[in-house]
């Protein structure tokens, strides 16, 4: 009977240790970047109407590329430095290239404010961040406190 129990004892220890093998060097929470645009839209509350772009649109803004895997961007359809834009990458080793091209983004929005609309110019210049965890990449501008809102949803994503 004890050697039963210390072999229990046992077997049950091995299952506990093996169980936290498995969750220690686990791989990066699953997030729908699609929903994680939504949210960060949400929480953004656009100045303006913004619209989702898609296909040939997106990819005047964004030179995706073969990185990306799957992709939300919303607009502003007014002339407003507001835009919401989360990538789901095919490989995590493609974050820098993604993050680049974010940020190509927010130098064009830059050049198109630049002399003809200050405030906007500011704003970009002043509130846009590119964020990264894992296999998603995320670049939103807008208000300071809108972006400071999609920033927390989006760190929230991964928490």
């Amino acid at each position: 009977m004890k050697t039963m129990k210390k072999f229990a004892a046992f077997l049950f220890a091995l299952v506990l240790v093996l169980s936290l093998a498995a969750c220690g060097g686990g791989s990066a929470k699953e997030v729908d970047p699609k929903a994680l645009a939504d949210d960060m839209l949400a929480a953004l509350k656009s100045q303006g109407e913004t619209m989702e772009v898609t296909g040939d649109v997106a990819a005047n803004y964004y030179e995706m590329g073969e990185a990306v895997k799957e992709y939300r961007v919303y607009v502003s359809t007014m002339y407003i430095g507001e835009e919401v834009a989360v990538f789901q990458l095919k490989d995590t080793k493609d974050a820098d290239t993604v993050k680049k091209m974010c940020e190509a983004r927010i130098q064009s929005l830059l050049d198109s404010f630049d002399g003809y609309l200050p405030e906007e110019y500011d704003t970009v210049k002043e509130n846009a961040v590119v964020l990264s965890e894992g296999d998603i990449v995320a670049m939103v501008t807008g208000a300071k406190e809108g972006v400071d809102a999609a920033k927390a949803v989006f760190e929230k994503a991964f928490a």
